[in-house]
């Protein structure tokens, strides 16, 4: 809620059922002032066959106030089936956490894990003609695939007026190996540019004209990065937009185009785990080419990973204020989820496991559980009070939000 985030995948995964011939109704409880009878009322208008529920997140995911989402989606997946009698389908990206234990934790029916869009029509075929055997499904979306988006009954002027703004994407998956994040090594599948253009301008039309980018970066891949920006701009369409970018695949007509086509805010995905000279290098270039085009430039910095030494942390920040961005969001309490490498190295090695905090007890680690060893006094302390320079968590809100 701070701000609140339109639910895009639903939207997707609703336009791609209805083209394939399901009826398909979005509940949106973002805003409900009394979930359980918003429910009722949809439940007993609509009389669907299953219901499915988007986890988006496990939790708010930083140590800081941290904010565990799952509890509450249980309660709901409860009054389906004991109110309603439905079946629970389970989506979103909060899944790949761990798959099993979100299904089990939550108590639903079934999971769909990664893209639905393209393989979800065939598992409700499934269920159309018996009970599949098998509980968790994993999806997957080929290259140039079309999702259409069903975004209706979204009331997009609470969002606005609240302070989020509309979504889209360009691609799924990541290419990148970060040892910390859930999305590293997927399978990398881009939409049609015309086929995004198309999308947004069904937003412009409807008079909303400020987006952010849902891609997990945007410089996935530099041709098609370029070929977007040349449709967006050959639209003529007057948006603005904030984009998330990791330090590879860019050049100088890149920055150029995006400028062009109304990006205003980069936030750059950095993060100090066994980094080369190159990497840093590229870090500094690319803040180079977003000022040089007036374009703010946030970086989300995650650091203090183990075995790293301190004097690390000391020459990212030392780089950071020679090149000023406009912020850095400095996060030295890593999220923990099973899958991951960074928590694969941690449980092999039990000189680590005293840096361990939160609910280390669970092994499914889908209750908060975070490696530091650069605590916050010491962080702020090297940080000596630098205006550029950020304790993620401390404020609440996103970067298109914060940084102006």
């Amino acid at each position: 809620m701070s701000p609140p985030v339109p639910p895009i995948g639903l939207e997707y995964v609703a336009g791609c059922l209805g083209e394939n011939g399901h009826e398909v109704e979005i509940v949106d409880l973002c805003f409900s002032d009394s979930i359980y009878k918003d429910l009722d009322i949809a439940v007993n208008h609509f009389s669907p066959d299953i219901a499915g529920i988007t986890v988006r997140n496990v939790d708010s995911v930083l140590y800081q106030d941290n904010e565990f989402f799952l509890d509450d989606i249980k309660e709901i997946v409860h009054y389906l089936k004991s109110s309603h009698r439905l079946k629970v389908l389970l989506g979103g990206t909060g899944l790949m956490a761990n798959p099993q234990a979100v299904l089990d934790y939550l108590e639903a029916d079934y999971a769909f894990a990664g893209p639905a869009e393209e393989d979800l029509h065939g598992f409700l075929m499934k269920i159309g003609n018996s009970l599949p055997t098998e509980r968790i499904y994993y999806g997957h979306c080929r290259p140039d695939f079309a999702c259409p988006r069903r975004s209706s009954s979204i009331e997009y002027d609470k969002y606005y007026q609240a302070g989020g703004i509309a979504g889209f994407e360009t691609h799924k998956g990541c290419s990148s190996s970060c040892v910390y994040c859930l999305e590293a090594n997927s399978r990398v599948a881009f939409k049609r540019p015309e086929d995004i253009v198309q999308e947004i301008r069904g937003f412009v039309d409807a008079g909303y004209n400020h987006f952010h980018l849902c891609d997990p970066e945007f410089n996935e891949d530099l041709d098609f990065s370029l070929a977007f920006c040349n449709a967006l701009k050959s639209s003529g369409m007057g948006v603005r937009w904030a984009v998330y970018m990791k330090p590879a695949n860019y050049n100088r007509k890149l920055f150029r185009l995006m400028k062009e086509t109304g990006v205003y805010l980069i936030t750059l995905t950095v993060d100090s785990f066994n980094k080369c000279s190159l990497y840093w290098s590229d870090i500094e270039k690319i803040v180079f080419h977003a000022k040089s085009n007036g374009i703010s430039l946030a970086v989300d910095f995650l650091a203090g990973f183990p075995y790293e030494e301190e004097s690390v942390l000391i020459g990212c920040l030392d780089l950071f204020r020679r090149v000023q961005p406009d912020v850095v969001n400095i996060n030295t309490y890593i999220r923990l989820y099973k899958a991951l490498k960074v928590t694969q190295i941690i449980m092999k090695d039990r000189a680590l496991y005293p840096y361990l905090l939160g609910a280390t007890d669970d092994r499914s680690m889908i209750r908060p559980v975070f490696y530091n060893h650069v605590g916050a006094e010491r962080l702020e302390e090297l940080i000596q009070e630098d205006a550029i320079f950020k304790i993620a968590g401390r404020e609440k809100g996103v970067n298109y939000s914060n940084v102006k």
